[in-house]
């Protein structure tokens, strides 16, 4: 596994914030954390389990009549188990919950839960027929910004107070879920709605004013990282330029980079060596894109990406096996071919499972 992925060896130099890059604000003020009782974490690298655990359809949350609903996967051995929360991607439009995933997990005495979340249009998975009825344009929802970070907030409060949690939850986001996990780990408030670690595969626009996600050049059968961020805000598209104005104001407010903090929980960033266009660009990595056909696109700038951004405000880039306070992980997955986001998941949980089942750091 050591010989496949391929640990990052620049470090970032200067950072240099463009006049359109979010300024630092303060972090959200605290919600009141429900008290948690301190529970054991075993220090054992984790082994499968030979028989997974059945999958179980349940709602977390209901908006205006919808069923926004979690497919969850939990051994019933009595005990309670650290949650492992799967968020599927789609390019904040499209998608539905990641179950492989959410199943192997539970598998390593995780209670594996995969989400689906309110969508920005056409939002299809989340209409009836695909949906159960009502579904999100029966009730007028379109699933804008800050709609589908909500979800994910209230899916990690709701599961860390689920009686078969012991408390403690990590996230798994791909793509868009990546972008959605890292909104969390640093907007969220430690013991409440802050993940306790996140992994991000190819986070799909981790800052969603970046120049450099607009300058890119679109093609077809290729998620174009502008239109699908100006669909999920609402706002029209500007590209080649970044927003400005008011919409700009919009864009680094759901900007997760823009949230980072050297308090949020330790993270593992990843994309593959032929990701798709714009995730270098969101992980701060500056190295080539692919194309769906395996074709090299652009060389990418990922200078306001999260690797740069991250060491710029002060977080430790970290080789540890094991989460560490103040710290970060950021890895280029070597592939052969096109991959992104969950599709070299089992090229790289032999490495993630140990990370997100060690204890959490204080």
């Amino acid at each position: 596994m050591k010989q496949a992925i391929l640990f990052a060896a620049f470090v970032c130099g200067a950072y240099f914030a463009k006049a359109q890059t979010p300024t630092p604000r303060e972090i959200p003020t605290p919600r009141p954390p429900p008290v948690l009782a301190e529970r054991p974490t075993s220090t054992r690298t984790p082994t499968a389990t030979p028989t997974p655990a059945p999958g179980i359809v349940e709602t977390y949350k209901i908006v205006n009549g919808m069923k926004i609903q979690a497919t969850v996967y939990n051994v019933e051995d009595g005990r309670p188990h650290r949650v492992a929360i799967v968020i599927h991607g789609g390019s904040y439009s499209g998608g539905g919950m990641e179950t492989s995933v959410a199943e192997d997990l539970s598998g390593y005495g995780f209670m594996g839960v995969a989400i689906e979340y309110r969508l920005a249009p056409p939002h299809t998975e989340m209409d009836f027929p695909a949906h159960p009825f009502p579904g999100q344009s029966d009730i007028r929802d379109d699933g804008h910004y800050p709609e589908q970070t909500d979800d994910v907030r209230d899916a990690i409060v709701h599961y860390r107070n689920d009686p078969r949690s012991n408390g403690q939850v990590v996230v798994i986001g791909g793509s868009a879920g990546g972008s959605h996990s890292l909104y969390l780990a640093g907007t969220g408030t430690p013991g409440y709605d802050m993940p306790d670690h996140a992994v991000l595969l190819s986070c799909g626009i981790s800052n969603l004013a970046d120049p450099n996600q607009y300058a890119l050049d679109c093609v077809d059968g290729e998620t174009c990282p502008s239109a699908a961020v100006t669909n999920y805000l609402d706002i029209p598209d500007p590209a080649p330029l970044p927003p400005a104005g008011s919409d700009l104001v919009l864009a680094q407010d759901a900007t997760p980079t823009h949230w980072m903090h050297v308090g949020m929980c330790p993270f593992w960033a990843m994309c593959s060596s032929k990701d798709s266009l714009g995730i270098p660009t969101s992980t701060g990595f500056n190295i080539h894109s692919y194309y769906p056909n395996n074709t090299e696109g652009v060389l990418e700038n990922g200078e306001n990406g999260i690797v740069p951004t991250a060491l710029a405000i002060g977080l430790r880039q970290s080789s540890a096996r094991v989460p560490e306070t103040g710290s970060f992980k950021a890895t280029i997955v070597d592939v052969s071919v096109h991959t992104h986001s969950f599709g070299y998941w089992d090229q790289v949980k032999s490495e993630v499972i140990p990370w997100i089942s060690a204890p959490i750091p204080r």
